[in-house]
């Protein structure tokens, strides 16, 4: 069963609120952490949000696609929406532009995705493509045991 958008969202609310608490909770602990330990949180952090933005988007194109019928539904295919940036700021709010088929286009590889040319973070990610308004990356895992 497929999440709605408003689940989603509710969930990666409590996901942000549950790692604001044990930031908190951690406090003393956090300070005692190596450089390496402290960094892996770090990215895993930036990593959820990432795949967030890119949950988010993907229930918004599902939603879109489901409510044509076969005859709309190729309408539907080359209709223009607007997808959030999937970078990894948590308070990020934009937007870019795409057709449906070029959406879905990008996203063949489950790492891959796209951000405002502004947003590209080098330290974990590739350039693939660059489109002006947005740029297709890689995301390299380096802390975690993420494959495609």
């Amino acid at each position: 069963m497929a999440l709605s958008c408003h689940q989603i969202i509710s969930l990666f609310k409590r996901i942000n609120a549950l790692l604001s608490l044990a930031d908190e909770l951690a406090g003393s602990h956090m300070k005692s952490l190596s450089p390496e330990e402290a960094l892996k949180i770090a990215v895993e952090k930036r990593i959820l949000n990432e795949f967030g933005s890119k949950i988010l988007n993907e229930e918004r194109l599902d939603k879109v696609l489901s409510y044509h019928d076969k005859a709309d539904r190729r309408l539907a295919v080359h209709s223009v929406m607007s997808f959030h940036c999937e970078c990894d700021d948590a308070t990020c709010e934009e937007t870019i532009e795409l057709s449906t088929e070029e959406y879905v286009q990008m996203h063949h590889k489950t790492k891959q995705f796209i951000v405002v040319p502004s947003h590209v973070r080098l330290d974990l990610e590739e350039i693939i493509s660059s489109f002006g308004k947005y740029a297709l990356v890689a995301k390299y895992f380096p802390h975690t045991n993420f494959s495609d």
